[in-house]
């Protein structure tokens, strides 16, 4: 059996086989002999080139992204987190301990090995306050306080009507009952109320109001910064709380509860002091009326009392409804002592009537 025929390839000069592929897309050389790809060739070389958009090997026919119609998304969902009323877990948390604090309070005055069946906390407050009857201090009532504003008004005698908070009795108490640190930590929000810490000259203009203001309003709480500075603040300044005629600190919004700041209102020329006083007037104009003499605004803590009592000096009022934080404590005494005017210190009820939050008419 005979060999196939070998066929020999004919020496072809490099110069003569690149004049055979002139004119077409041909490599010189072959891959082998050629240098590595870069990174944009080997792209080229998988994706294909790049034209008016990405054309993949793959995928022909696939026309720029720039141009696909974009789909209609649907509407994300919102997932509305429900709100928590901070001040009722407050509420809520203070009530707890509260009751657990007082039963375990009762529980510690027995005797060891010693229980009380079938008898609250409550019920033993109530017996052992009973012990201390000779002891207990009243308060004016709301009535009583209007029955006293009334016959100011009809007498033409002055009267200042007061209130101590927990902002009044911290800034008395900065500097004498309480180190200047323990009053910034507990009323951070003083700066907001007319005072910024430490004030001594503003400290002593209140507790100076106090001596000779016609009805002072106390808290009836009993937690530290309420009566718990109160008395010691009272004692730090030689001022005797029998000496005193006190009322209850919420009596601006006793009187309007009970529908006595109604009556007490109609027919009286009313100056409106503080920042809010604007809104006051429009709120009461448009709820009775009333008679709104003048408004002074804004008072911008204790530096501004004596340009408000300038402006209140050349105003025509019978009764001055003064709502601007602790400083009203001084602004309502000096309205009664120095223009012998009745005033009441309105507090965040000026907020709360001007705002809406709170009707002027009782239904």
């Amino acid at each position: 059996m005979s060999r196939p025929r070998i066929r020999k390839r004919a020496l072809i000069p490099p110069w003569k086989r690149a004049l055979r592929f002139k004119g077409t897309k041909r490599r010189s050389m072959p891959r082998w002999r050629q240098g590595p790809l870069n990174r944009r060739d080997r792209r080229k070389r998988k994706y294909g080139q790049r034209r008016n958009g990405l054309r993949h090997p793959k995928l022909p026919g696939v026309t720029s992204l720039a141009v696909l119609p974009h789909p209609q998304e649907e509407p994300a969902e919102t997932h509305t987190e429900p709100s928590i009323d901070i001040q009722k877990v407050q509420d809520a948390a203070y009530q707890a301990g509260y009751a657990e604090g007082v039963e375990e309070a009762v529980a510690s005055q027995l005797p060891p090995y010693t229980v009380l069946p079938e008898m609250g906390a409550s019920e033993v407050i109530a017996a052992g306050l009973l012990a201390y009857r000779e002891h207990w201090l009243q308060l004016l009532r709301p009535d009583e306080v209007h029955g006293r504003m009334v016959q100011a008004l009809a007498t033409g005698q002055p009267l200042s009507v007061v209130r101590l908070g927990d902002g009044e009795l911290l800034a008395l108490a900065h500097d004498t009952v309480l180190p200047l640190a323990e009053v910034r930590q507990k009323g951070r929000f003083l700066s907001t109320a007319g005072i910024v810490l430490p004030d001594p000259q503003a400290r002593d203009m209140l507790a100076e109001s106090l001596r000779t203001a016609g009805i002072v309003g106390i808290p009836h709480s009993r937690l530290p910064t309420f009566q718990g500075l109160l008395f010691p603040v009272l004692r730090h300044f030689g001022l005797s709380y029998r000496n005193l005629t006190l009322t209850t600190s919420t009596i601006n919004y006793a009187l309007h509860e009970h529908g006595l700041l109604q009556q007490l209102l109609p027919g009286k020329r009313l100056l409106l002091i503080g920042d809010r006083a604007p809104e006051l007037a429009n709120t009461l104009m448009a709820s009775a009326p009333l008679d709104i003499a003048g408004v002074i605004n804004p008072v911008r803590g204790f530096r501004d009392i004596p340009r408000v009592m300038e402006e209140a000096a050349i105003c025509e009022f019978d009764l001055a409804l003064v709502a601007s934080g602790i400083p009203a404590v001084v602004i309502c005494e000096r309205i009664a002592s120095q223009l012998g005017k009745v005033a009441l210190d309105f507090g965040h009820l000026a907020d709360k009537l001007a705002t809406g939050e709170i009707p002027y008419a009782r239904g």
